[in-house]
C-alpha cells in the first residue's frame, strides 16, 4: 500500500512538472520577428550609412523569413533619427543603425531629447572606416599640407562639406581644424550621397566624410584624397597618406557602425539579431561588399558594444570640451 501511494505521488508530481512547463511555454515571449522589421538611421539615402543598412536588411529574409525596411530620418548630425528609435517600443520592430557621430551629440549639443547611451540597447558593432579628406580635383590644394599652409593663410576662405552637424564626419572636420590651427567654413549637407555629389560638382572644394562609398569617386579620378584619418594608411588605398604621417603625428579618428535598439529591447531578440550580425559578417560576399566600401567588419558581443559605446561617449565629449569645440543649439 505504501509502495502504491509512493508511486501515485511520483505520478503526480511529474504531472505537475508537465504541467507547469505547458504553463511556462504559454507564458513565454512571444516569437519574433512575426511581421516586417525597420531599421531607421540619421541620414539620407545612398550614403555610407544607408548603404550598410541595406546590408543588413537583406539578410533578415534568409535568417527569419521576414522583411527589414531601411528608413532614414535625417538632419541634427543624425541625432533625429537616433531620437526617434530611443522613444519608439523596445519589442524589435524599431532598429537603429547607429553612426560614430552619436558619440560627439552629446558634446555638441548643449540639450539633447534622449540619452545617447542609456536610452539604447547595442546589439553589436558592424563595420569601422577611416575618414577622408576629399578634395575636388580642380581645388587649388593638392596635399594636405597644401591645404594647412593656404588655410592658414586665408582663414575662414577654405569651404568645406560634411553629412551634417554633429556628424562623425563634422567632428573629425572640427578636430582636425583645431589640431592644425586653421580655420575652415562648415557647409552641412544631410548625408546621404549628397556631400560627395556638392565636391564632384565643385560646389565645395574640400568635404570630409567616411571613405566607405568613396571608392569608385576616388578610383575613377571624380575626386582627390588628401589623407585618411586613421593613424595608418587603409589597405584598399595604400597610397592615400595619413594626417598623423604628414601633418598632425597621432592624429586617430575613425567612422563605425552598429546595430542597435531601444533601451529594454529583450534579450532574447538582441541574441538573435547578434547572431545574424556574426553570421552576416562571416559571409565571404559581404566581406568583399565592405572591402570595396573602405569599411572592415567589426563583430562583437551586445556587451561589448554597450561598453564601446559608453566609452566613446565619454571620449568625444572630453575631446570636445578639451578643444573648445563651438557648442550648437
Amino acid at each position: 500500500m505504501k509502495r502504491n501511494t509512493f508511486t501515485t505521488a511520483l505520478l503526480a508530481l511529474a504531472s505537475l512538472g508537465v504541467l507547469g512547463s505547458s504553463a511556462q511555454a504559454q507564458t513565454a515571449a512571444p516569437a519574433w520577428p512575426t511581421k516586417p522589421v525597420r531599421i531607421i538611421h540619421g541620414f539620407t539615402s545612398g550614403g555610407p550609412v544607408d548603404n550598410l543598412a541595406r546590408l543588413i536588411a537583406a539578410q533578415f529574409g534568409e535568417r527569419f523569413g521576414q522583411q527589414a525596411v531601411v528608413e532614414g530620418k535625417p538632419g541634427a548630425g543624425g541625432t533625429i533619427g537616433a531620437n526617434y528609435v530611443a522613444k519608439a517600443e523596445p519589442d524589435g520592430y524599431t532598429l537603429f543603425l547607429m553612426a560614430s557621430g552619436h558619440s560627439a551629440a552629446p558634446g555638441l549639443y548643449k540639450s539633447l531629447p534622449f540619452d545617447p547611451v542609456n536610452d539604447f540597447t547595442m546589439i553589436s558593432m558592424v563595420a569601422r572606416s577611416p575618414f577622408a579628406i576629399i578634395a575636388n580635383p580642380n581645388a587649388p590644394f593638392k596635399t594636405v599640407q597644401e591645404l594647412v599652409q593656404q588655410a592658414r593663410a586665408a582663414p575662414g576662405k577654405i569651404d568645406y562639406g560634411t553629412g551634417g552637424q554633429g556628424s562623425g564626419m563634422h567632428l573629425a572636420g572640427v578636430l582636425f581644424q583645431s589640431r592644425a590651427e586653421v580655420k575652415l567654413t562648415h557647409v552641412p549637407y544631410k548625408g546621404g550621397s549628397a556631400p560627395a555629389l556638392a565636391v564632384i560638382a565643385g560646389e565645395v572644394p574640400l568635404l570630409f566624410t567616411s571613405l566607405a562609398g568613396m571608392a569608385a569617386h576616388i578610383e575613377n579620378g571624380k575626386v582627390r584624397p588628401l589623407a585618411v584619418t586613421s593613424k595608418n594608411r587603409f589597405a584598399l588605398f595604400p597610397n592615400i597618406p595619413s594626417v598623423a604621417e604628414t601633418v598632425l603625428p597621432d592624429f586617430d579618428v575613425s567612422a563605425w557602425y552598429a546595430l542597435a535598439g531601444p533601451k529594454g529591447l529583450p534579450a532574447p531578440i538582441v541574441a538573435q539579431l547578434n547572431e545574424m550580425v556574426q553570421a552576416t559578417l562571416s559571409k565571404p560576399s559581404i566581406l568583399e561588399t565592405l572591402r570595396l566600401q573602405a569599411a572592415d567588419p567589426w563583430a562583437t558581443s551586445a556587451r561589448d558594444a554597450q561598453t564601446f559605446l559608453g566609452v566613446d561617449v565619454a571620449r568625444w565629449t572630453k575631446v570636445i570640451r578639451d578643444e573648445k569645440i563651438e557648442v550648437q543649439n
